[in-house]
């Protein structure tokens, strides 16, 4: 059997329950574990972005392991909106409940631990709401909006301080079924029509295609018989009209774009970006503790819990100065600085600390260029350098005045003349990201190269990223694609 860890903001959360060193507090999770093997329990209380039990299931699926409820369900969660519609199968079954009451009631309730519910009746409800969600307590409240459809109207997760007697020992109970056996994950439909759907913003100042680029892709798609379209988040309830999602806008956890590529990868779209890279990339934590796991090469880090106390003298002595401060969601260089002095250090961390439980501190290592690679399904398709911008450490300055001097200028290379080792860690860093379409970027300093970021939809513009592959580069992303849509529909 796989080992099993709970976590939970204070130990005093566990003792209603027999003493065990199974239990952890978020707080020695966070500094004294590394690798995690086997099922996580996450019974933090605060699942909110950014939040402790944000980062219990964010920590343990960057260090390997199996977590429930996952950084996915509490995206799913905290973007839920009253209304969802059931299975047909489970909104009869809801109707064969309240028929058999007298009142006939609209509304329906239930209690799940792990999926299991002590109302026989419910039970596969349960467990589909289980699959779907993935805490280990919830309440949901079902209504009736006519005959024979039922929908999800609130989702409601409980914390261990909350549960009355009775429910302790169910949850006790239900704790030590589920550590004996795991849900089966969710099965995805599968399509057949070769349909493309490119999302973008024509509004967006900075996207991730200009518009040379994004004709480029239609181009391609469509030489490759792909019957490409572009769609904006207006059309988000179209979704399910395509087979494939690709992604030219820039993404946010807390966004639109995360939406719709959740949803469409639940109706079994292929998603370049994927709701779990989206996920997984926009966070410097995961980043660096998945990093970290797999031995990439990165700037010495330091991951700080700002509500715990902390020597700031012990970090300077373990960075130097200046030391760099990242918010883990900051993109565009947005929400990284850089500390000077001791006093920077100290306002940076009071003022990030209030967008974040965690912040990062890293050391600042200069160069004249970062490089990016591009890699798609594990394999590099360009290669780049891009500048600092003028008289700045950052490849884009947001102060500056003159839009010439807010990014620096970017150079494309042939991939068999980028150096070996930038290359190599490239691959291992997207690698351990997953499989999709990412802008690796790395120092490279004599022997060494090290990862600064590894980026979901990374930019490519017609006149930047093609200059030295040019139509190809194109032809390379959207070829991907089709073999992909290839596989999935077994041909």
């Amino acid at each position: 059997m796989k080992p099993l860890l709970v976590l939970v903001d204070q130990i005093s959360d566990w003792s209603p329950y027999y003493p065990t060193n199974q239990v952890v507090a978020i707080s020695d999770y966070l500094s004294d574990y590394a690798e995690t093997k086997g099922y996580v329990i996450n019974l933090c209380r605060d699942y909110s972005y950014l939040g402790s039990g944000y980062y219990g299931s964010l920590l343990a699926e960057a260090r390997g392991g199996q977590v429930f409820p996952s950084v996915r369900a509490i995206r799913e969660l905290n973007s839920f909106e009253s209304g969802q519609p059931l299975l047909p199968k489970h909104s009869r079954t809801l109707e064969n409940i309240s028929r058999k009451d007298e009142t006939h009631p609209d509304r329906l309730d239930l209690r799940s631990f792990f999926g299991i519910t002590q109302n026989a009746e419910m039970a596969s409800i349960a467990r589909r709401i289980f699959e779907v969600f993935g805490f280990p307590v919830v309440d949901v409240s079902f209504t009736r909006v006519q005959a024979n459809l039922w929908v999800i109207s609130s989702v409601q997760v409980r914390a261990l301080d909350e549960l009355e007697e009775a429910s302790q020992t169910e949850f006790a109970e239900a704790l030590d079924t589920f550590s004996h056996k795991i849900w089966r994950t969710r099965r995805s439909s599968k399509r057949y029509k070769y349909d493309v759907a490119i999302l973008v913003n024509p509004e967006e100042a900075l996207p991730p295609s200009n518009k040379g680029a994004l004709k480029a892709f239609e181009k391609a798609g469509k030489d490759l018989g792909l019957n490409v379209d572009f769609i904006t988040h207006r059309d988000a309830n179209r979704v399910g009209e395509y087979d494939a999602l690709f992604i030219r806008e820039t993404t946010q956890v807390d966004h639109h774009t995360y939406r719709i590529a959740q949803s469409a990868e639940n109706q079994g779209l292929f998603v370049i970006d994927s709701p779990t890279d989206i996920m997984r990339c926009s966070n410097k934590v995961y980043l660096h503790e998945t990093l970290k796991r797999h031995n990439v090469d990165t700037p010495k880090t330091h991951l700080l819990l700002v509500q715990q106390n902390y020597n700031i003298d012990d970090i300077i002595e373990e960075l130097g100065l200046p030391v760099i401060v990242k918010i883990p969601d900051g993109s565009f260089s947005i929400g990284v600085e850089k500390a000077k002095t001791r006093e920077d250090l100290l306002e940076c961390i009071t003022r990030l600390g209030e967008r974040s439980a965690l912040l990062l501190l890293q050391e600042f290592m200069p160069t004249d260029f970062d490089w990016r690679i591009g890699i798609i399904d594990n394999q590099v398709i360009y290669a780049c350098r891009y500048f600092m911008a003028k008289s700045h450490w950052q490849i884009y300055n947001h102060s500056a005045r003159s839009n010439a001097n807010k990014s620096g200028n970017a150079d494309a290379f042939a991939i068999d003349k980028v150096p070996k080792n930038v290359i190599r860690t490239a691959l291992k860093a997207a690698k351990c990201m997953g499989s999709g379409f990412y802008g690796v970027d790395l120092k490279a300093s004599g022997d060494r190269a090290v990862i600064i970021e590894v980026n979901d939809n990374p930019s490519i513009d017609m006149g930047v990223e093609d200059l030295h592959s040019g139509n190809m580069l194109y032809q390379q992303i959207m070829g991907t694609m089709l073999r992909k849509l290839d596989e999935l529909n077994g041909r």
